[in-house]
């Protein structure tokens, strides 16, 4: 179980943002939940049983790039989301593999948003 109950990810591009997140966490069973318009920006929900991924449109410079990681179920989910999140305008920032400088069971495929932010599928798991 995760420690937080939500996280928060300000950008000054939402649709874009959005769209890409819609496509790259549906392989990992997260999907959109809830979607607002608001006159100083949107705000997007993403979840598996409910909203713990916040994404808020903001106006301005763009914010800071963070490091998200999902968990994934298993190694395919972790493959579905690299090929996914690429394919919906990702880049690249290292593909499906094992990573042994973390430990032997963790499965771990790195793509960077179009906001620049470091997005991780992570599977910590017998492969």
């Amino acid at each position: 179980m995760s420690i937080f109950d939500h996280v928060s990810l300000k950008t000054t591009r939402l649709e874009e943002t959005q769209r890409f997140y819609e496509a790259a966490l549906a392989p990992l069973g997260i999907f959109k939940r809830l979607s607002i318009e608001r006159a100083e920006g949107g705000v997007a929900g993403f979840g598996r049983e409910r909203v713990e991924f916040f994404m808020v449109g903001v106006q301005g410079s763009d914010p800071s790039p963070i490091h998200l990681a999902f968990r994934a179920r298993d190694c395919k989910e972790v493959e579905g989301f690299y090929a996914a999140a690429l394919a919906a305008g990702g880049t690249d920032n290292g593909a499906p593999s094992i990573r042994p400088k973390y430990h032997e069971a963790y499965y771990a495929a790195f793509v960077v948003d179009p906001a620049g932010n470091n997005v991780e599928a992570v599977f910590q798991g017998p492969a």
